[in-house]
């Protein structure tokens, strides 16, 4: 198909819409607008076209008449619908060409099907038009990455750890991820594995003081006061698609500080740290309905446990202190947390764990199922 022109009929505004033939340049074209300078159609920036005499024609192949941001020379297949342009996500349910590569409805990619899937890969992340970045941080010094990993499965076959998307999950473990493939996980969850070595400056690398009245990662709502130690994040900077007005992932939290560790006030935490340059929030976004972060006092976490950790070193027994013998961890089974974002916005999305007080009793957090959506989200965490 040609480049198109707005054709003019005095005072009359023809809203049907041309289709595209299979082959031509995919651009769908008003057919018809009477005068455009009196027609109330607004667009962005000082590209307003002027009243055009009734039976002239107006060039609009480098004109963005939808606003998005993109036009038909930029490959926009519909310059009448905001929601369509090369950088809006390709709903795969919606029966549209919402990207513009030519096919309605691309089915969803499993990236994290080969043989090495990355961290990202592993959540499902796999349009890259989309990341800016990614950040891996052991610690707070770019060191061990003994507590990032990707695994098929994670402890015995079968337990309650199957994945929500794909072929492998993320995880991120106060501890030694264990195994690669199969077997069993790391048996020694209590005490645990304390990357600082003693022999350290105080507190060494893997440790560090959070002062009251202070609130830097990763607890950016969090008070003051404290210890944080053997932190794992995976920082990953986005910008949304064009159609997005939301996102969401899946995950398990899981902690061995169970149940010694139930009320103290002081627990091993998850956080999902959004950072929106564009609002000023850096907001932890998974947390119950009554507010409370992801650790054994959430609201979520199973007290008995419920879901099947066998395999993983987190469903040992343990004596306790009055020689009584328990099951030493447990979980909030699978969860998912969704939150609002506007489309083409900038955001950065922190995934962070860490033990609280000391490098001891292991926890970690399984993140699966990464997906963006078209349609708006309640914000919030909900068990799936």
């Amino acid at each position: 198909m040609k480049r198109n022109h707005l054709l003019l009929a005095a005072g009359l505004l023809v809203s049907g819409l041309a289709a595209c033939e299979p082959g031509d340049d995919g651009y769908v074209p008003w057919d018809a607008i009477g005068d455009l300078g009196d027609s109330g159609w607004e667009v962005p920036g000082d590209t307003t076209p002027p009243d055009v005499p009734v039976g002239d024609g107006l060039d609009t192949w480098g004109l963005d008449y939808d606003g998005d941001g993109w036009t038909p020379a930029d490959g926009d297949c519909d310059d009448t619908e905001y929601a369509v342009n090369p950088g809006a996500y390709d709903d795969p349910d919606n029966d549209v060409d919402d990207d513009c590569d030519g096919t309605r409805d691309n089915p969803l990619t499993d990236c994290d099907c080969g043989s090495m899937p990355t961290l990202i890969e592993a959540l499902d992340i796999c349009d890259t038009r989309f990341i800016r970045g990614v950040t891996e941080r052991g610690g707070f010094d770019p060191a061990t990455a003994e507590g990032r990993g990707v695994r098929n499965h994670y402890g015995s076959p079968g337990n309650g750890l199957t994945m929500r998307e794909g072929c492998a999950y993320t995880i991120l473990d106060t501890g030694r991820i264990e195994p690669t493939t199969g077997g069993v996980g790391d048996p020694d969850r209590q005490t645990g594995t304390d990357f600082r070595n003693p022999s350290d400056e105080l507190l060494g690398n893997w440790c560090k003081f959070l002062p009251l009245g202070t609130e830097p990662d990763p607890a950016p709502s969090g008070g003051g006061g404290i210890i944080i130690c053997d932190t794992q994040q995976l920082a990953v900077d986005f910008t949304a698609p064009t159609n997005a007005v939301g996102f969401s992932f899946d995950f398990v939290y899981v902690s061995s500080e169970y149940p010694e560790w139930v009320g103290e006030g002081y627990n091993d935490t998850f956080y999902a740290i959004l950072n929106r340059p564009s609002t000023g929030e850096n907001i932890n976004i998974s947390f119950d309905d009554y507010g409370a972060e992801i650790e054994v006092d959430n609201a979520f976490f199973e007290s008995p446990p419920v879901t099947d950790l066998s395999g993983t070193g987190y469903s040992d027994t343990c004596t306790n202190e009055d020689f009584s013998v328990t099951i030493c961890g447990s979980s909030t089974g699978w969860l998912r947390t969704s939150w609002e974002i506007e489309p083409g916005e900038q955001f950065s999305l922190t995934f962070s764990i860490h033990d609280e007080g000391d490098g001891v009793y292991d926890s970690m957090v399984i993140l699966d199922n990464f997906q963006w959506s078209i349609d708006a989200v309640d914000p919030g965490t909900i068990i799936i």
